[in-house]
């Protein structure tokens, strides 16, 4: 064999070792792309759920079915920066139930997103409770309480505690429960809102 015919051989060998590093490369682009739609889409679809979610249980606060009138005191059993317990008639019976939302502090086990934490629904009604929570991404959930004039309110607020929060400003962050690169901190969707309480918080 001339050496003509090896170096023709050995030249296309790196041709084709170049050209299958090429292939294996846009290969592992395009599933690293797809990977990162998903993890987008996931990621604004359970943003989207625990918004509404939240919002239809705070926009209830105080609400009681039938006509029947408001409690005498705060609708707020209490208030805390990662938690919230009010009063709702959640089943539209006229009796109040208590709606506690929370957020938990430990890890949640094998989830590869380490910031990640349950946010928990727990609906106390006629002496049973019926606890809600999925793992969703949520890496942080908060809560301040305000006055008329938006000055946060000292917490924990405790029911009865004079001058009740005018205004309840929520926070919740969610991001991806497996990243393709574990680089969870650069995909993430926040969302913060600040609303009135409800009008039945207190009795008027």
């Amino acid at each position: 064999m001339g050496n003509t015919t090896m170096i023709d051989i050995i030249g296309s060998m790196l041709i084709g070792g170049l050209l299958l590093l090429a292939a294996l490369g846009m290969n592992n682009s395009a599933s690293k792309n797809t990977f990162k739609v998903e993890e987008d889409l996931t990621v604004q679809e359970n943003l989207t759920s625990l918004i509404q979610n939240l919002e239809y249980d705070f926009r209830r606060i105080g609400y009681r079915s039938g006509g029947y009138p408001p409690p005498t005191d705060s609708c707020i059993v209490y208030g805390r920066s990662d938690s919230i317990a009010f009063l709702s008639d959640v089943d539209d019976d006229g009796r109040l139930d208590t709606v506690i939302w929370y957020f938990e502090k430990t890890p949640i086990a094998n989830c590869p997103n380490p910031n990640v934490r349950m946010l928990v629904r727990e609906v106390v009604s006629n002496g049973t409770t019926q606890v809600d929570s999925s793992n969703l991404g949520v890496t942080e959930f908060s809560v301040d309480y305000l006055d008329a004039f938006g000055v946060q309110v000292p917490t924990p607020y405790v029911q009865g505690s004079p001058d009740p929060p005018n205004l309840m400003r929520l926070s919740l962050m969610v991001q991806p429960t497996a990243a393709y690169d574990t680089a969870y901190s650069s995909n993430f969707a926040f969302w913060t809102q600040t609303r009135l309480v409800s009008r039945n918080l207190t009795a008027r």
